[in-house]
């Protein structure tokens, strides 16, 4: 399984919740839901996807040593200064557009500037962007990152803000909190193994002037194992203007099966790709 599994399948997962949803709903006020939902999955799949990149960068040891390097899965050039002592900037630059193993098209850099090391409780991280894009949406803003780990168990929190530019010219604004607790897989490099408990919410206000809010349902975290190409288990509530709709992930088999429901009404299954 390729890498981007650890996170993409985020991406891909709630974009296509969004676009499926527009489908199954009938009516204005849901159809309204379903979009914003569809606008607030993109935005939370840019960062999703910035932040496994970056992940990926500051877990390669071999990373860390200061000079230029090929980074050959996402097409990208990694430059980190300086060699020895912190902080440290990790530049990861795509040029003028290249395209990763995974078919995923990017354009300009993600910058990551580390206080410390990047497993090291207390370390920070700043992500930002230079004329960044994803397949054509572009992406603006910071992502925050604190680490709270300890021992082998990695956990932080994040907090990020930004706009993002669709290639229909629409864009929407985005900005909220996620707290990110590692559950299994502690202990060795394995990245494939491990497993990750998500929550925390978001708010969002799009270029039509409408706002909406995400949360993840209480008791119900989202659960993201790196083996497997989609979120397995875990709710979210998206609410807009007149209207609120539940996605429901499962409980933990790996497939891509979920159901969503709009005002406490009927579910309905659908696939997540």
């Amino acid at each position: 399984m390729k890498k981007r599994n650890l996170v993409i399948a985020l991406a891909v997962t709630t974009i296509a919740i969004g676009f499926t949803a527009c489908k199954k709903v009938t009516g204005a006020g849901d159809a309204t839901t379903a979009s914003i939902s569809s606008q607030s999955a993109i935005a939370d799949n840019l960062t999703e996807d910035a932040n496994n990149i970056f992940t990926q960068t500051a877990s390669d040891s071999t990373a860390l040593l200061g000079a230029a390097r090929p980074a050959p899965y996402y097409n990208a050039t990694v430059t980190i200064t300086p060699g020895v002592g912190f902080p440290k900037t990790i530049t990861i630059d795509f040029g003028t557009g290249t395209t990763s193993e995974d078919g995923v098209f990017r354009t300009g850099k993600i910058i990551a500037v580390l206080s410390d090391s990047f497993r090291l409780n207390g370390t920070t991280v700043a992500l930002s962007f230079n004329n960044y894009t994803v397949d054509g949406y572009g992406k603006t803003g910071t992502i925050n990152w604190t680490n709270l780990s300890h021992g082998d168990t990695l956990q932080w929190t994040r907090v990020d803000s930004g706009t993002v530019f669709a290639p229909t010219g629409k864009y929407w604004h985005h900005s909220g909190t996620r707290s990110v607790v590692q559950t299994a897989g502690f202990g060795d490099d394995d990245l494939f193994d491990n497993v990750y408990s998500i929550t925390g919410n978001h708010t969002y206000l799009n270029s039509d002037g409408i706002s909406s809010s995400a949360i993840t349902v209480d008791g119900e975290p989202l659960e993201k194992k790196a083996n497997c190409y989609f979120i397995d288990k875990g709710q979210i509530k998206i609410t807009g203007p007149n209207h609120y709709a539940i996605i429901d992930f499962g409980n933990g088999d790996c497939d891509n099966l979920a159901t969503y429901s709009v005002d406490g009404g009927t579910s309905y299954g659908f696939k997540l790709w």
